[in-house]
């Protein structure tokens, strides 16, 4: 039996993208792509993500279609949670989602954003740092490890938060972009009280 890939991840709001892209270069960071994406996350029939810290989620960036399920996190100060992510096969999105339909699986919502893709190199461990677009909240830092072992847990947090303090990031946000605009979208939607 193989184990499951971690996530190990924080994320940063930003104010200054241009002053994180010179710190990143500062720092080491290699510059490796930029990216489109269009995140859609889907709403389990009968059970509810946000209560188990779930997310199924189907990526399209630039052509290629991913498939992913997020598990629930572990305690801790960086989330850390099982990741499995499998290519689509290219133009069967839309009869995926007719599967999904039929099994009663609706689209919660549709992330677009645009992404800067960084290689760092943090103790002769390799880390990847993106610098996030996403429409109408904002940018963002995300310090990423991939964990393969429950002892390497530890470590990768610690890394994380040695690199957000080297890259003076200070503002976290735990809240995933879906998180972020659901909460935009109730708030517009709340009626005004005088």
């Amino acid at each position: 039996m193989t184990t499951t890939p971690m996530e190990a991840e924080c994320k940063f709001r930003v104010s200054n993208a241009v002053e994180t892209r010179l710190r990143l270069e500062r720092f080491g960071a290699v510059f490796l792509r930029r990216e489109e994406h269009r995140d859609t996350y889907l709403r389990h029939p009968s059970r509810d993500f946000r209560e188990t810290d779930e997310a199924l989620r189907i990526r399209e960036i630039d052509g290629e279609t991913l498939i992913t399920y997020k598990g629930p996190r572990l305690a801790g100060p960086i989330k850390i949670r099982p990741e499995i992510e499998l290519p689509m096969v290219s133009g069967t999105m839309d009869d995926w989602l007719k599967i999904w339909g039929h099994l009663g699986f609706v689209v919660a919502l549709m992330v677009p954003k645009t992404r800067e893709v960084y290689a760092l190199e943090h103790c002769s461990r390799s880390v990847t740092v993106t610098l996030d677009h996403v429409e109408s909240i904002g940018y963002f830092v995300e310090i990423e490890r991939i964990v393969f072992e429950k002892s390497e847990i530890e470590l990768a947090q610690q890394d994380i938060q040695e690199i957000g303090r080297q890259l003076h990031l200070s503002q976290i946000e735990p809240r995933s972009y879906l998180g972020l605009l659901l909460a935009k979208q109730s708030k517009q939607k709340a009626p005004v009280h005088e």
